[in-house]
């Protein structure tokens, strides 16, 4: 039989007497968004990975992928409730609508409940047994489970909030950064998940107010500089007025042209007794997009790589990898001061500029623009005046670092790593690969940094043994 037009051959179709809806019994989440399921009236039958539900439900669910290896699913009705359950925060990321918000039917608490068990998982089935059994003996891993899921602070105090409507809404409000996308209608929106479709939207309830109050989905003044399959970047930096990226051309918040390319992001580091850091980045840069995210995460990094006492910093030797805009650069620089030296390996050149104009005043601190390789590694590493770092900060993309770069790392010798990363099955790999290096686990800490999604953020830190 002839595959149907724009259908895979290798997805449902009922003409071939496969199932379009099944009734499932969905049990323990799975990395990735979705839930481990399996037909109710087969319980040992094929493992479908379904989406919008919970442990526990029962639900009727419409297959949305059929491979000789995955079937994916969406639910489509909740025939048994989970006691998490509440009304989504974001209906328009619910079935068959766009990506990046398939918790948002899933109870605050109850996310952070769903990653911290997907976080174990991932530990114990990726990373080994010696990773589970070191992660289960840190004291912050109760219970002998992996370490809880922290909500940032702004989400905290909404989910403590007296308001019945401000508890309700915790976890939204929050992104700095939204990305969109125009429709062959002109309407902006996203694509449906694992689609090249994108779905017209009439809400953004993750982005800041800033974002939502320029407009981007309803005003005719956007409307009318949208061309199909534009892409749209709202920023609302924290030194200043939001701005919109509509392909390369940038615009204000009034949908004026501007000549600036540049954006201004303060982050409060009084914690660490530096004040308020100010940095550069390019509109098109990359940047932290929770709110809480750049301060929660420079203090949490700076202190576990130079220690809690501060005022023994000086002179330190930090090698930092994947550094990006310079976000832990520049307060580790501030820290070690003239005597230390920081020297820093980011690939993108661009985030490197933005880093040498905010770290202009620090001499200790070298920034270097390359590929972050075991080659890299080891050459950079070698300008250190006593041969090698004492600690090295590492905050790789999504696929982490690999074994050859964390081996290379390992290899230097530095007392201390410390290890930010943000997914759970690239951290338990790379972890395995420093366990196996002579490196002991001594702590670590996982943040809810991206609410009503699946994604969290890992810093792990690792002393030589």
């Amino acid at each position: 039989m002839t595959p149907q037009p724009g259908r895979p051959d290798d997805q449902p179709d009922p003409s071939r007497g496969r199932p379009r809806e099944l009734t499932l019994a969905v049990g323990a989440p799975a990395h990735g968004g979705h839930c481990v399921a399996r037909p109710v009236d087969d319980p040992d039958g094929r493992v479908i990975f379904v989406r919008h539900a919970l442990p526990g439900e029962t639900v009727r669910a419409r297959l949305t992928e059929m491979t000789s290896r995955t079937w994916r699913a969406d639910a489509v009705e909740v025939l048994q409730a989970s006691p998490d359950r509440v009304e989504s925060v974001w209906p328009e990321a619910g079935p068959a609508g766009v990506g990046g918000g398939e918790l948002a039917h899933v109870a605050l608490d109850a996310q952070r409940t769903w990653k911290r068990w997907v976080l174990a998982d991932c530990l114990r089935r990726i990373g080994g047994q010696e990773v589970a059994d070191a992660v289960a003996s840190l004291p912050e891993a109760s219970a002998g489970a992996a370490v809880p899921i922290e909500p940032m602070p702004t989400d905290a105090a909404a989910h403590a909030s007296t308001s019945a409507r401000r508890r309700a809404l915790a976890g939204t409000a929050t992104r700095t950064r939204v990305s969109l996308t125009v429709n062959d209608d002109g309407e902006p929106g996203m694509h449906a998940f694992r689609s090249g479709t994108v779905l017209p939207l009439r809400r953004l309830p993750l982005a800041v107010p800033a974002i939502t109050e320029i407009g981007l989905l309803e005003r005719s003044r956007w409307r009318a500089h949208y061309r199909p399959g534009m892409r749209i970047e709202a920023i609302a930096p924290s030194g200043g007025e939001p701005v919109v990226l509509l392909d390369d051309r940038l615009l204000t918040a009034q949908a004026r042209s501007t000549g600036r390319r540049r954006v201004q992001e303060i982050v409060d580091a009084s914690a660490l007794g530096l004040g308020e850091l100010t940095y550069s980045v390019h509109a098109e840069g990359f940047w932290q997009v929770h709110v809480d995210a750049p301060r929660v995460l420079v203090e949490r990094v700076v202190r576990a790589a130079l220690g809690e006492n501060l005022e023994r910093a000086a002179g330190s030797r930090v090698l930092e990898l994947y550094s990006g805009a310079g976000l832990f650069t520049l307060p580790l620089a501030a820290l070690v001061g003239s005597g230390g030296q920081v020297l820093s390996l980011e690939g993108s050149e661009q985030a490197v500029r933005d880093a040498r104009r905010t770290l202009h005043e620090h001499p200790g601190a070298r920034l270097a623009a390359g590929r972050v390789s075991a080659r890299s590694v080891r050459e950079l590493a070698g300008s250190f005046a006593a041969g090698r770092p004492d600690v090295v900060v590492l905050d790789p993309p999504r696929q982490g670092a690999g074994r050859e770069i964390i081996e290379a790392v390992a290899a230097l010798g530095a007392e201390r790593i410390v290890l930010v990363a943000c997914d759970p099955a690239a951290l338990a790999r790379d972890l395995g690969t420093l366990l196996r290096s002579g490196y002991g686990l001594g702590a670590m800490s996982a943040l809810d940094m991206f609410p009503h999604t699946h994604h969290f953020e890992t810093i792990t830190v690792l002393d030589r043994s």
